[in-house]
């Protein structure tokens, strides 16, 4: 009888472990956690002593890189300028970083970037995702939640109006998720006017209209942070569902897949108009569309 209370006893401990498991808002994950995912997405290892560049077929592939103690202290540069990269170098001391990993998977991309003309836009298909873990060595949710709340104080959004499932910020950790559904974004595109004004300049507004109601997608992010651990997590689907999104996310234990945020469309349409404040003049005179050569010259 007392084996049987213990064991039930047990089982009352493991089951709400297991609920408040599930229940964790942020992701908690070692670089050598991180690394072991990796390997089993079988993503290839890139050393990042090698001098060569990963290319667009490693990038299909998957790729991931390791950046462990040794290679923190030895090369302070190299960390300082990948924060820097990621805009993280005025909040994160790059002494701090003890270790750190960074994966990507993404199809299509040579594609796109090789993309001469806008009506092919619809036949393009791009699945990407990328992941970064990184272990310092001091408490830094405070100064990650602030510089999340700076970030999105520039396109005058203010985290009072995010929902708890976009934004959350406690003594402990905090993140910020946020998720766009293309064929919303392009509406949202259309209906501004100045944007639109913008297009007729650069190429015929009808068929730009064509172009983006045949546009579909998500894109979705989710900055982390945990103590001394930050984690994040980005990815698309463009004309297609966010598969490697999808496996990151299950792969890395992810407190949450980013594409399941309700997409915003106040967020949206504020970053819109940002964009097309503060770079519409060099939009509209960058370039033009040559109907003869059938090329975007911008």
């Amino acid at each position: 009888m007392k084996k049987t209370k213990v064991l039930a006893c047990v089982l009352t401990v493991a089951m709400a472990a297991g609920l408040f498991a599930g229940c964790s808002k942020t992701t908690t994950i070692t670089t050598e956690k991180f690394t072991k995912a990796c390997e089993k997405l079988k993503l290839e290892e890139f050393d990042l002593e090698d001098s060569a560049s990963p290319d667009y077929d490693d990038l299909e592939d998957g790729l991931y890189a390791v950046a462990d103690e040794d290679y923190c202290e030895d090369n302070p540069e190299e960390i300082e300028s990948f924060l820097g990269d990621l805009g993280l170098g005025g909040v994160i001391d790059a002494d701090d970083v003890t270790s750190l990993a960074f994966a990507a998977k993404c199809s299509g991309m040579e594609d796109l970037t090789e993309l001469d003309d806008p009506e092919d836009l619809p036949d393009q298909v791009v699945d990407g995702a990328f992941a970064l873990q990184i272990s310092l060595a001091d408490d830094y949710v405070g100064d990650g939640m602030d510089f999340i709340e700076d970030m999105l104080d520039q396109y005058d959004i203010d985290v009072k109006d995010l929902s708890g499932k976009e934004y959350y910020a406690g003594k402990k950790d905090g993140y910020f998720r946020f998720h766009v559904d293309i064929a919303t974004v392009c509406k949202i595109l259309l209906q501004n006017e100045d944007l639109m004004d913008m297009v007729d300049t650069l190429y015929d507004s009808d068929d730009f209209e064509e172009i983006a109601t045949s546009l579909k997608g998500d894109i979705a992010v989710s900055f982390e942070i945990n103590g001394s651990n930050i984690f994040i997590i980005a990815g698309v689907g463009f004309n297609t569902k966010a598969s490697n999104l999808n496996s990151f996310s299950k792969a890395f234990g992810a407190a949450s897949n980013p594409t399941s945020v309700p997409a915003n469309k106040n967020v949206v349409e504020q970053l819109i108009e940002d964009a097309v404040d503060n770079y519409g003049g060099l939009l509209s005179g960058a370039g033009s569309y040559d109907d003869d050569y059938d090329d975007w010259d911008i």
